[in-house]
């Protein structure tokens, strides 16, 4: 059961991940109505009979959604049977469900009724959110297996800063992604035509499509010294602590890939597959983070069992 489990678990993350990229491909390539205002079907039928490019890439996403759905509905239950004492385990298993079955739903919502930028702007962020507990259910799941099925136990041996410097960057890091969201809903994608200056200039008018970018530009670099920094600490801190500088360099090596992708992004004019790379670093940035978070413990408990 366990090793089923365990196999679930993975088909879980990378299904996560497909759906990630696949709604990255519906927003970029504008096929956000191919299958018209009806949902789940595309114009009410399960075998459209007017079928176009822009169809089936909603379609597909619509089909794969519901399948990885299935799989983590499944792996919730096996979970929370196998694993009846292990709360990081039912965690994130119910996680996972929780936030892909709200992306689905919101998913619907926006199709049948219409729906502003700004909340369309968090379908991805959910997603992201699914994707990041499977993983973490992954790791957990496959940490058991290393350590025989029993949990190691063991102090935290940091601090409460570092505890609250992960989590609030975790946080900050999901606000980066939705402006990241928010620009390509808003159509803002080149609204800064140049990289790193925005038209010539590091100021324009926020309320323009420049603005919009830019604000994106300025938060991501923000997190970009932010990550340099946990790396730092870390480093200097926690030397002995092999997992957090490993997590550290792998936030740090995927963070640095993301602004550079960022920037060729606007320099070859919203290349589709550089786009779609810039996508899977901020999912597996995210993940790493939302890793680092588990390995230091919850930050309001001065005494944390983690698992390393």
């Amino acid at each position: 059961m366990k090793q089923l489990l365990r196999i679930l678990a993975v088909f879980a993350a990378v299904g996560n991940f497909i759906i990630l990229i696949q709604g990255a491909v519906v927003t970029k390539t504008g096929s956000g109505e191919g299958c018209g205002n009806t949902w789940p079907f595309c114009h009410g039928e399960v075998f459209p009979t007017y079928q176009t490019l822009e169809l089936w890439i909603e379609y597909s996403h619509r089909i794969v959604s519901g399948m990885i759905g299935l799989i983590v509905v499944v792996l919730t239950i096996l979970a929370w049977l196998t694993y009846r004492k292990h709360g990081s385990v039912k965690l994130f298993a119910s996680a996972s469900l929780f936030f892909i079955l709200l992306q689905g739903l919101m998913g619907a919502a926006a199709v049948i009724w219409s729906q502003s930028e700004a909340v369309l702007a968090l379908h991805f962020g959910l997603s992201l959110l699914s994707f990041a507990s499977s993983t973490l259910l992954c790791i957990v799941l496959f940490q058991l297996k290393r350590s025989g099925e029993t949990a190691v136990e063991e102090k935290a041996d940091v601090s409460q800063g570092l505890k609250m410097g992960i989590w609030g960057l975790a946080v900050y890091t999901y606000v980066v992604v939705y402006t990241g969201a928010y620009v390509r809903h808003m159509g803002a994608s080149l609204g800064c035509s140049q990289w790193p200056l925005c038209g010539g200039a590091w100021v324009p008018d926020m309320s323009t499509p420049q603005g919009i970018h830019l604000m994106h530009r300025l938060f991501a670099g923000v997190l970009f010294f932010l990550v340099l920094g946990l790396l730092f600490v870390i480093y200097k801190g926690y030397p002995t602590r092999r997992d957090l500088k490993r997590g550290a360099w792998f936030a740090f090596t995927l963070v640095l890939a993301q602004v550079f992708t960022g920037g060729l992004i606007v320099l070859t004019q919203l290349e589709l597959l550089i786009a779609l790379l810039h996508t899977t670093l901020i999912a597996a940035f995210f993940a790493s983070l939302c890793y680092l978070a588990m390995q230091v413990g919850l930050p309001w408990k001065r005494k944390d069992m983690i698992n390393r």
